[in-house]
């Protein structure tokens, strides 16, 4: 077979896809994203969540789904992806490591649907949730707020962290500010469920050394 008997041979045989096969692995595909979706939305522990992003994730499962449609059914189409794909840049900053691993689950199902292989899309969907709802257990539905507190130039915040220890569930030391006046401490905070940040706020202006309040809510777009 020579070099042109061998070109027309991948391209004139290729696996082609039915209609009725498009719309199966579409579905899947779309189902497992929604799935995909419900689960980064339960098990983000950080303190912004971002709605835009997980949309962004369906979209890139059912976008990288059409791609390995689009390559399955032509050899010859696929090569020149390849290289009009080649400028896309992503150049958005991702913040959170655990992102990019939801990231490359998005492409893994898109792939496995694209390629027909619905069980390994499934079964590996599955398992991901799991290891995730087992290792985020716990955090999950909690409240994120970031705390700042002013406290006055003979404050201390070891007293401060030890009120904190006593009226929120966890906390998590951010940065200070040090002033002659004074110092401005942040912390990242979860209110335990018999204080709520109304009832924080008035013990902590309540304390001594404390001269100011100020609570803070990340929760992105709505969920």
């Amino acid at each position: 077979m020579n070099k042109r008997e061998l070109l027309s041979y991948l391209i004139e045989n290729n696996t082609s896809f039915s209609m009725s096969e498009v719309l199966i692995g579409s579905g899947i595909a779309l189902l497992l994203a929604f799935f995909q979706f419900y689960v980064y939305k339960k098990t983000y522990d950080s303190v912004k969540y971002s709605k835009s992003f997980n949309v962004t994730l369906v979209m890139t499962t059912v976008v990288t789904t059409m791609v390995m449609m689009i390559i399955g059914s032509n050899l010859a189409l696929s090569l020149g992806m390849v290289g009009a794909l080649s400028i896309i840049r992503f150049r958005t900053a991702i913040k959170d490591p655990k992102d990019i691993a939801f990231i490359f689950w998005s492409v893994a199902i898109g792939l496995a649907c694209g390629a027909g292989v619905y069980i390994i899309a499934v079964i590996g969907s599955v398992v991901i949730a799991a290891i995730l709802f087992l290792l985020c257990r716990g955090k999950t539905g909690e409240d994120v707020y970031l705390l700042t507190v002013t406290l006055d130039a003979d404050g201390d915040l070891d007293a401060l962290e030890a009120c904190l220890s006593e009226n929120v569930r966890s906390y998590t030391f951010k940065v200070s500010s040090v002033k002659p006046q004074g110092t401005d401490a942040t912390y990242e905070i979860r209110p335990a469920k018999k204080v709520g940040t109304s009832q924080l706020c008035k013990t902590l202006q309540n304390t001594e050394h404390v001269t100011g309040v100020n609570v803070v809510a990340y929760e992105g777009l709505s969920r």
